[in-house]
């Protein structure tokens, strides 16, 4: 009797065993379709808040457009990001999408601001913001992972003087914003 009982337990756990192995190879190939849409969509993405930057920057210092080209230039650029999430909403995270589409929004303005104070801020705030949306593209895309782990495998360490440079300009960035967010 206890045969007969252990095995018809082997049995069922055996059969448990095959479902749950079965299902994890089935997400993890479902996983990696996944992942490459989804990195085509935000490579796709990252390049019109490329475009997108270039067309805020441009509408802040080129002093030759009036208002309307300046807004159609902006417009353009948003409409641009709008389309693109919408169509892809599937894949994109919501926060995402929101920095993409807000991160425009107002630079048409900057030309025509009277406190210097004020314009500068804008520009500061708009440039940040820009910096902003990049790192969260490459985050939430995985590429930032994917370049750490192969940082890690090559376990790379580059050096110059101009690297030095840009890395404690970061260290002095980071401590910066720590200071303004507390």
């Amino acid at each position: 009797m206890d045969s007969a009982l252990l095995g018809i337990l082997g049995v069922i756990l055996g059969i448990i065993a095959n479902e749950w192995i079965r299902r994890r190879n089935r997400i993890e190939s479902y996983a990696q379709k996944t992942f490459e849409k989804r990195l085509e969509i935000y490579e796709v993405l990252f390049q019109l808040v490329n475009a997108g930057g270039a067309a805020g920057t441009k509408a802040i210092k080129d002093s030759s457009l009036c208002f309307e080209e300046r807004f159609d230039l902006v417009n353009g650029a948003i409409v641009d990001i709008v389309q693109w999430c919408d169509e892809h909403s599937l894949y994109l995270d919501e926060e995402v999408t929101i920095q993409c589409v807000t991160l425009l929004m107002g630079v048409e303005d900057v030309q025509d601001m009277v406190d210097e104070a004020e314009k500068g801020e804008k520009i500061e705030s708009f440039y940040l913001q820009l910096r902003y949306t990049k790192d969260m593209l490459k985050k939430a895309s995985g590429i930032q992972d994917v370049n750490s782990s192969f940082t890690l495998m090559t376990k790379a360490k580059f050096r110059s003087p101009v690297l030095d440079y840009y890395n404690q300009q970061k260290k002095a960035m980071r401590k910066a914003n720590k200071k303004k967010t507390a």
